[in-house]
């Protein structure tokens, strides 16, 4: 198991923070708790955080649940001033946002406040090697990831839906949704969500994946106004 080491973190509670919503459709057989607002539950708790360790780049405590520090960019230039870097970008960040690295080369944001064992909203970015050991024409479903909801339900199979050519911060990438068939532990298929995943093959920093199943409110307008870190020497 890898120890996550947070990035960045924010103060978020369920009452009154942003939340991740599910995009998709659900079959006429979708059980009850499927309609359930995502994170809804998983927002209650404070983030446990476990012996994750302080970047230094926020002023947060112990169990990273403290608030979102943020570089300011001339706070005069448009509504969008705070960015936060999120592996090889910088983003402009929603305040219940929590940033962690996994592994090299792997960050993830997830929904603040949601217990790290819990099916937590998140999305993923990946930049390069570890994209080389992934196929990204198929859609990114790590080991252990869960569907959208509060059911633990997995992906049983993807589709492709759409292909769109976008830029990231003026380099070209490929914007791919995805259906992914949702199943109960039988191999039921539950419902559906679409899967939105970016590739930029030649960025500043090496090849990039970004993969969000969770619908994550504005990311798309987010990494279109993204600009890409300096890349290491």
């Amino acid at each position: 198991m890898h120890q996550h080491r947070v990035i960045l973190s924010s103060a978020a509670a369920a009452a009154t923070s942003p939340q991740a919503r599910r995009r998709g459709t659900a079959r006429a057989r979708l059980v009850p708790f499927v309609g359930v607002v995502l994170g809804v539950g998983l927002l209650a708790s404070a983030c446990s955080g476990g012996g994750a360790t302080d970047k230094g780049t926020a002023s947060t405590d112990p169990s990273g649940s403290g608030p979102a520090a943020a570089d300011t960019h001339d706070e005069h230039e448009g509504q969008h001033t705070n960015t936060v870097d999120v592996g090889p970008l910088a983003l402009f960040a929603a305040d219940y946002w929590s940033v962690v690295q996994p592994s090299e080369g792997l960050t993830q944001v997830r929904a603040g406040g949601c217990p790290e064992s819990e099916a937590c909203p998140s999305f993923d970015v990946l930049n390069g090697d570890p994209v080389a050991a992934v196929d990204t024409t198929q859609a990114y479903v790590p080991e252990g990831a869960f569907c959208p909801g509060t059911g633990k339900l997995t992906v049983g199979a993807s589709k492709e839906t759409s292909k769109l050519d976008v830029e990231i911060d003026g380099q070209p990438a490929t914007l791919t949704r995805f259906e992914l068939s949702c199943v109960d532990a039988s191999g039921a298929e539950q419902m559906t969500v679409e899967q939105m995943q970016w590739f930029v093959p030649d960025s500043p920093n090496g090849p990039t994946l970004i993969a969000d199943r969770w619908a994550f409110e504005g990311l798309e307008q987010r990494l279109y106004a993204a600009t890409w870190a300096t890349a290491s020497a």
